[in-house]
């Protein structure tokens, strides 16, 4: 194997992030009173996809952020004329409680996992809340082939900070540089996973199923489909 550890992130990597936050946004608005219309799905997409990305820029914390983007999507639609007395907290906690339950996974993610897993020590890093990611890896099919969980909000540092990464490597008993150099980080997202793991020195693999622009920040493999990592990783050829 050209990789003895696998750093895999979790949602929108392994998880079907946005179908399980359409449909944990849609029971939660539901409960609410709400019509969870295309276009409210839409805007709450938007609203938390911005407030995650600040979070990697310190410019929040997660606290403000679970709570502020039910608080914003509810002053934009009062905007738009769609008025509610729901209160933000409330929606927050329904919402996080719902997410919890939702473990669908990328097409094809389970089959990679249990492949890489027999040559490999896979680990999960993730910015999610622990609530919601230990929920729903304690109900996952994926979870047996995991040596461990590595979630920001217990580690006390965020991706793409150097010192996230240190802390996994650290957890993951890698410690010398020709052992870090057997170590792949495997995500969606160029700022936080990728960056993140070029920053620490470590080689990276872009998740890029609709073929973005990389920009400026340059992975060291990119893919379209999770089983592309069989090759990178030196799975042998029969196993695939």
């Amino acid at each position: 194997m050209r990789y003895d550890t696998i750093f895999f992130d979790a949602d929108g990597t392994l998880y079907d992030f946005d179908t399980s936050e359409a449909e944990a946004l849609s029971e939660t608005l539901i409960n609410a009173g709400i019509e969870p219309t295309p276009a409210v799905i839409a805007l709450y997409h938007e609203i938390n996809l911005a407030q995650w990305k600040a979070l990697e820029r310190g410019e929040t914390t997660r606290e403000k952020l679970r709570v502020d983007r039910f608080r914003i999507l509810l002053e934009e639609m009062a905007r738009q004329g769609v008025s509610s007395n729901a209160n933000p907290l409330t929606l927050c906690e329904y919402y996080v409680e719902r997410l919890s339950e939702k473990c669908i996974l990328i097409p094809g993610a389970e089959d990679v996992c249990r492949k890489l897993s027999k040559y490999a020590s896979l680990y999960i890093i993730t910015n999610g809340l622990t609530r919601v990611q230990t929920g729903r890896f304690s109900r996952s099919p994926i979870s047996k082939y995991f040596k461990d969980v590595f979630i920001s909000e217990s580690m006390g540092a965020t991706k793409p900070e150097r010192a996230y990464f240190d802390m996994a490597l650290e957890r993951a008993g890698i410690k010398s540089e020709e052992e870090k150099h057997r170590v792949l980080v495997v995500g969606d997202s160029l700022t936080s996973d990728i960056a993140g793991g070029i920053g620490a020195g470590l080689d990276t693999c872009w998740y890029n199923p609709e073929c973005h622009e990389s920009g400026d920040v340059v992975p060291t493999y990119t893919i379209k489909k999770l089983d592309e990592l069989y090759e990178i990783c030196g799975v042998p050829k029969l196993e695939y």
